[in-house]
């Protein structure tokens, strides 16, 4: 009794099973219920239960044939959809070596599908394919013709090769097309194998079937030049094959929207310009192209497939050399009914065919052929306005370049969004600038500097290009378009947010224009423009030193790194040539080099440049009397720099400390003490630059980390030092050998290379390892908070420009209505 229940019980379960009854109407309520799905969730759950019925099933012994190519048409419906079903990929396999012709077509079908010719289980195809098209059932050929394109893998194509090879002589032309297509693939995916049959494919120019005919012209298009053989005598065969479309020789089948086969036509057409023949040759077969796919009407009456021939026609004869002003006229006027045509696909093709015939020939166009290209950047297709932009930049001249330079900033500003694209524009604003500068109003100066803060990529060319435009004409006459960019700068500076490429054009300004500032160019004014300027690079300096303690961030970005860095170095150029400072600029260097030590601000470069001033504004007065007797030290210069003994063994004198190498391993204590005692003395400003220099240099993970630590420090330079608990957090790399540097100087003045001293001694007996010392002190600066824990996404100068536009719009705003 129990064995009758347990079969009662299974032939419910397979009646109400979704693939039992009838696997037709199952796999219908399968594709009904998953389309019908309210929710992803939904969805994927109806899929995964319908591929578990489908695994369940195909694992079956005894399931037909029908039935799996019905459950495989699901398959191929949830890959479609994103939902794995790997399971199947060997039964769709199976049906395609077995089974009826219908059922062969489903598994070839399922294959192509699923499978890459990659895929491991193609390779079981590769055999079952070569017997199919070695079968005498015309359906079976074509289905394994169909597949290999899909299946066979470059590496094993010459088991296919011959046998796809001798179809081209098959007596069906489907057959013989599908021949052509399938050697067109493995030419280009492994042309080395494809190319010995190449001759038998040309052979077939001569089919009778137009559609053969066809799939050749496309093969032989892709041919590369190097095969002259072939392609020699080609060119009257395919004349002849257009002029038999010329005259109606082909069915009425091939007739499309008035065009007589239209796509081989265009093969035809692009054949010939890729064969580049004797004009001689093909231009009357172009003349008569270009005239029956006009007809009697113009280009912008007829079908759109018939203006494409006819510009297809046009732009071959230029590539090949037709110059004749009859010739050019035609294309004029087919141009300019192009461009004032409605259709958006028409003005496009006449600014590819304006831009073609430009880049050909000598092309002079009138006022009122300009009026029609200017009138297509209005288009509110922004494709028309590229191609446009690109075509004006062509036919750019002295008179149009600025108009012309002035759409590319305001289509960069108020339309482009692709940052490629921008790029692109910057290059194609730059190139014209620097094509036809203007010294009556300087257009080229404004325009780069319209286009400097919308230029990213191109921020550091298009700075060479403005500075190098400065720096063309120094004559003291001329200066007035300085004075404009510096008053220009100036603003931008002054204002809540910049760019940072202005500020650093704007610095690199001040420090090479500084008379600018004062208009008299006497000695004195001189002076008060250079400490002026000094005092607004300092200014600035500081200005993003602060944002970047109150942005609260975790690193400082590049482009800040990179401002910092023109500042000093601008600093330092005002320092040498006039050897004047202020205290401002002490203190914030200073402030520089304190931040520079932490993870946040942490830039060698930098701090080496900062210590360097440091050390040239200590050596001031001594520098003075040295510029003094310039030109006496120029009539006889002294390169072993004896001059500087005395001052030398002076500073040494006076407490100065000599020259002492630091460990060749950064990060040691040794490394960490010479640097904390290096720092210590930049109150005195008593070092030597090689001091300096070398401390900045070596300045480890160890020191950041030291450094990174709430700091106590005030501004007048009061130290607090670093808890017992705090100094044994600190991690020094393990104790290695490490090189001892001989100081080059003493008090008695020059010493040889192999001498040594105390100093050295005791320094490498204390960089030998750790000890426990007295906790180190912090270096003197400023007092940093939260601010380094934190990141900055955007550059803090990178919002003023909306306020400053604001402010002069308001300003313009009163004005109108106060007049």
């Amino acid at each position: 009794m129990s064995g009758i229940l347990e079969k009662t019980i299974e032939s419910l379960n397979t009646l109400l099973s979704p693939l039992s009854t009838s696997v037709g109407l199952s796999t219908k309520s399968m594709f009904e219920r998953c389309m019908s799905a309210r929710t992803k969730r939904e969805e994927e759950w109806c899929f995964q239960d319908s591929l578990r019925s489908i695994q369940e099933r195909l694992s079956e012994p005894a399931v037909r044939p029908s039935a799996v190519k019905k459950m495989l048409s699901f398959v191929v419906f949830a890959e479609m959809m994103g939902y794995k079903a790997e399971f199947a990929y060997i039964h769709a396999v199976k049906l395609a070596q077995r089974g009826s012709l219908a059922e062969k077509k489903m598994g070839y079908m399922v294959c192509v599908n699923l499978l890459k010719d990659s895929h491991q289980l193609s390779m079981l195809l590769v055999n079952t394919i070569i017997r199919d098209l070695a079968s005498r059932n015309m359906v079976t050929i074509a289905m394994a013709l169909a597949a290999t394109c899909h299946l066979i893998p470059a590496d094993q194509a010459s088991s296919v090769l011959p046998m796809v090879a001798d179809k081209l002589t098959h007596s069906n032309e489907y057959i013989r097309g599908k021949a052509v297509i399938v050697l067109h693939h493995f030419l280009r995916i492994c042309p080395t194998q494809a190319v010995h049959y190449i001759h038998r494919v040309r052979a077939l120019l001569g089919d009778s079937d137009p559609g053969v005919v066809a799939f050749i012209l496309q093969y032989l298009l892709d041919l590369r030049q190097e095969e002259e053989e072939v392609t020699k005598g080609l060119c009257s065969t395919v004349v002849s094959i257009q002029e038999q479309i010329l005259h109606g020789k082909l069915p009425k089948d091939y007739l499309h929207h008035g065009a007589s086969a239209p796509w081989t036509q265009f093969t035809i057409i692009r054949l010939i310009r890729q064969l580049q023949p004797p004009i001689l040759e093909v231009q009357k077969i172009l003349q008569d192209t270009h005239k029956a796919a006009l007809g009697d009407g113009s280009i912008g009456s007829c079908s759109n497939l018939s203006a494409a021939i006819a510009i297809e026609c046009l732009v071959t004869m230029m590539e090949l050399g037709v110059t004749s002003s009859k010739f050019k006229a035609l294309t004029m006027t087919t141009i300019g009914t192009l461009l004032i045509s409605h259709n958006m696909n028409y003005r496009y093709e006449g600014l590819n065919l304006l831009q073609s015939l430009i880049s050909h020939q000598q092309v002079n166009l009138t006022r009122d052929q300009q009026a029609v290209v200017m009138r297509c950047l209005q288009h509110p297709d922004n494709a028309i306005k590229i191609k446009t932009l690109h075509l004006l930049c062509k036919i750019a001249d002295s008179s149009s370049a600025e108009s012309i330079c002035d759409q590319i900033i305001d289509f960069l500003k108020n339309h482009c969004t692709n940052s490629l694209l921008q790029d692109e524009l910057v290059s194609l604003g730059m190139s014209l600038a620097e094509k036809y500068p203007s010294e009556a109003n300087h257009w080229h100066l404004a325009a780069l500097l319209r286009l400097l803060p919308v230029a990213k990529e191109h921020s550091a060319a298009l700075q060479a290009q403005l500075k190098l435009a400065l720096l063309a004409n120094l004559e003291r006459e001329s200066f007035t378009a300085h004075e404009k960019v510096l008053l220009y700068l100036t603003k931008h500076s002054e204002s809540k947010v910049a760019p940072t490429a202005i500020l650093e054009l704007y610095v690199w300004m001040l420090s090479n224009f500084h008379s600018l500032l004062i208009k008299d160019n006497d000695a004195s004014n001189l002076e008060k423009s250079h400490m002026l300027a000094l005092e607004k690079i300092v200014a600035l300096g500081q200005k993003v030193y602060v944002n970047q303690i109150q942005m609260s961030l975790e690193i400082v970005p590049p482009r800040i790194h990179k401002l910092l860095y023109e500042i000093v170095v601008a600093l330092k150029l005002l320092v040498v040539r006039n050897v004047e400072y202020s205290q401002n600029l002490v203190q914030f260097l200073k402030d520089i080099i304190a931040a520079s030590l932490t993870r946040v601000f942490g830039d060698a470069a930098l701090r080496c440049l900062c210590n360097e001033l440091l050390c040239l504004i200590s050596s001031c007065p001594e520098l003075s009397l040295l510029n003094d007797n310039r030109e006496k030290l120029l009539e006889n210069p002294d390169f072993t720099l004896s001059f500087m003994d005395d001052f030398v063994c002076q500073s040494l004198e006076e407490g100065s400390l000599p020259y002492r190498a630091l460990p060749a391993k950064p990060g040691s204590r040794a490394a960490v003490e010479l640097a904390i005692e290096i720092e210590k003395n930049h109150g005195e400003l008593e070092l030597s630059a090689s001091n300096l220099i070398a401390a900045g240099c070596s300045l480890g993970s160890s020191v950041l980390s030291l450094a990174g630590t709430e700091s106590a420090n005030n501004r007048d330079g009061s130290v607090s030092s670093v808890s017992s608990t705090e100094s044994k957090c600190w991690t020094f790399t393990s104790p290695t050998q490490e090189v001892e540097l001989m100081p080059v100087w003493t008090k008695e003045g020059r010493i040889k290379g192999d001498d040594s001293t105390e100093a050295d001694s005791s320094f490498s007996a204390s960089a030998s390892g750790p000890s426990d010392e007295t906790p180190i002190e912090l270096l003197p600066g400023p007092s940093i908070s939260s601010w380094l824990q934190k990141s900055m996404d955007e550059d803090p100068l990178d919002n003023l420009q909306k306020d400053f536009n604001q402010s002069f719009d308001g300003l313009e705003s009163q004005k109108a209505k106060s007049s």
